[in-house]
């Protein structure tokens, strides 16, 4: 079937890739919780126009990304501030990490600091401090962490984890079907389903006490 080319389907090119880099349509759709040609529908027919808010917020949990990649062009024109006031938001950046056994507490921010210059324009960033000590001495204690939502994950980088409030360190190893497989630190590869996750991303840089 051919895809019309216009503004809007470019975008949705660039969405297919990212679905066939990971999955396929058929299970992107059935991870979202819509029927087996939902993908198909969306990309081909454009049928939704947009991608409705909950399907994004899955999709985007699913391929590990920010859920602004999946956002079509014509919504950012209403959502996203001016450039000079997106600058001023990214001037500060929230940090979690309140004592939380095991893990990082990731309920509210603790604090708030100077967003380092490679994560001005990154919207969703953040950091969060080292509270565990079976992390060291490779992360010790009072080690400052700084995620990167946008940044897609390659096996072998260090990741956040997040599963309900709490966050933990791990090491990404790939994907499966419906899940992503980890090492926490134990030596042994862990599968995690994605329906028990609210979150995986890149760790980009580690500021150290």
């Amino acid at each position: 079937m051919k895809m019309v080319m216009d503004g809007a389907d470019v975008h949705r090119q660039s969405v297919l890739a990212l679905i066939r880099t990971k999955s396929t349509l058929k299970a992107a759709s059935i991870a979202c919780g819509r029927n087996h040609g939902y993908f198909h529908q969306y990309l081909f027919q454009s049928k939704p126009r947009f991608l409705p808010e909950d399907v994004r917020i899955k999709l985007a949990q699913y391929l590990g990304i920010a859920e602004n990649r999946l956002r079509e062009p014509e919504l950012f024109v209403s959502v996203d501030p001016p450039a000079t006031q997106q600058s001023e938001v990214r001037a500060r950046l929230m940090v979690y990490g309140r004592g939380s056994e095991p893990g990082i507490d990731m309920t509210a921010p603790v604090a708030e600091i100077d967003c380092p210059p490679s994560l001005l324009r990154v919207v969703d960033a953040f950091a969060a401090y080292i509270h565990d000590p079976e992390l060291g001495p490779w992360l010790p204690v009072g080690s400052l962490i700084y995620i990167d939502p946008s940044k897609p994950l390659r096996p072998a980088d260090f990741v956040l984890v997040k599963s309900g409030r709490t966050g933990r360190i791990a090491i990404y190893r790939g994907r499966t079907a419906d899940g992503i497989v980890v090492d926490t630190g134990n030596g042994r590869d862990e599968s995690v389903q994605l329906a028990t996750l609210t979150g995986f991303w890149k760790i980009v840089s580690v500021e150290f006490p």
